[in-house]
């Protein structure tokens, strides 16, 4: 009977042991998870200045010189890969403004909310909060900045696919070339 007693409070034991470190846990997620995001808001605000700098000259950038670079065939390569990055700092810039329009509109929870649907929920939970708060030019701001990034790297991985093709057919040509002299 004495052995059966001690394993009864040493089940005890090992439930409330197991409570408390899942409590424990739960709490470390939660304090990580606010100074993500507070740190995340912090950062923002000291990046964020220096990024629509950035994305106009990137948008300039794109503009004048690597769009242009697409057309030939030699720079098609070039183009893609200049392209595909600039959708980066677009994508940048666009996911720390959405975090701190999310956290100036609807707080710290929301962006907790966004910050799990996969990383990027901020975006859209910002352009939910512009719109019931009825902040229209900002929505069509943040519609532009995902056109950018979405649509460049669209025609960046197209661009990709035409050089890889152009290569491809030069290749073959080079080849056919080289039978054709051989016979």
């Amino acid at each position: 009977m004495q052995k059966m007693e001690g394993q009864v409070i040493g089940d005890i034991l090992k439930s409330i042991s197991s409570f408390v470190i899942g409590i424990a846990i739960f709490l470390g997620i939660v304090f990580l998870a606010i100074f993500f995001i507070k740190g995340g808001v912090w950062l923002g605000l000291k990046v964020l200045p220096w990024l629509f700098i950035i994305i106009w000259l990137v948008l300039a950038l794109d503009i004048l010189i690597i769009l242009p670079l697409g057309i030939f065939k030699k720079t098609k390569g070039v183009s893609a890969i200049g392209l595909v990055v600039s959708s980066w700092v677009y994508g940048l810039t666009l996911w720390f403004w959405a975090l701190l329009l999310t956290y100036s509109i609807w707080g710290a929870v929301a962006v907790f909310i966004g910050l799990f649907i996969v990383g990027v929920g901020v975006v859209p939970i910002a352009m939910l909060a512009t719109v019931i708060e009825g902040q229209w030019s900002i929505l069509g701001q943040l519609i532009f900045f995902l056109f950018l990034v979405f649509g460049s790297r669209a025609l960046g991985y197209y661009f990709a696919h035409r050089a890889d093709e152009l290569a491809y057919e030069a290749e073959r040509e080079v080849f056919k070339s080289r039978n054709s002299s051989r016979n």
